[in-house]
C-alpha cells in the first residue's frame, strides 16, 4: 500500500471545517498518512489503520468531543470548530482507532 502525507486544510479554524477537513488536521497534527484506498493509517512499517477515511475520522472527533462546534439560537450547529488539542494527543494510536471504529 501507498501512503500519502496528509497536509493541513488551506482553511483556518476561524470558519467552520468539515468533517473531512478536521480529519485532516487531527492526522497531520500525528503525522499519519493516507493509504492508497483512503484509509488514515498510522506508521511506515508496522501500519495500522486509524479510520476508513479522513470524514470518518472527523466524524468520529466531533462524535467523541475532540473538537467543538458552538452553535448559534436557530443554526444547524455550524460554526468556527475547536480542537480540543489536550484530549486528542492524549491517546494513543490505538486507542483514537477503537473509538473511531465505535463511533462508524
Amino acid at each position: 500500500m501507498k501512503l500519502t502525507k496528509i497536509d493541513p486544510p488551506g482553511r483556518s479554524f476561524s470558519r467552520w471545517l468539515t468533517d473531512e477537513e478536521v480529519g485532516q488536521v487531527l492526522a497531520s497534527s500525528r503525522g499519519w498518512k493516507l493509504g492508497s484506498d483512503g484509509s488514515v493509517v498510522a506508521g511506515s512499517l508496522r501500519k495500522t489503520t486509524i479510520a476508513p477515511s479522513l470524514a470518518a475520522l472527523g466524524a468520529a472527533a466531533a462524535a467523541n468531543r475532540w473538537i467543538s462546534r458552538p452553535s448559534v439560537a436557530g443554526s444547524d450547529g455550524s460554526g468556527p470548530t475547536h480542537v480540543m488539542w489536550g484530549v486528542f494527543e492524549a491517546r494513543p494510536d490505538a486507542e483514537v482507532a477503537a473509538l473511531v471504529a465505535a463511533a462508524s
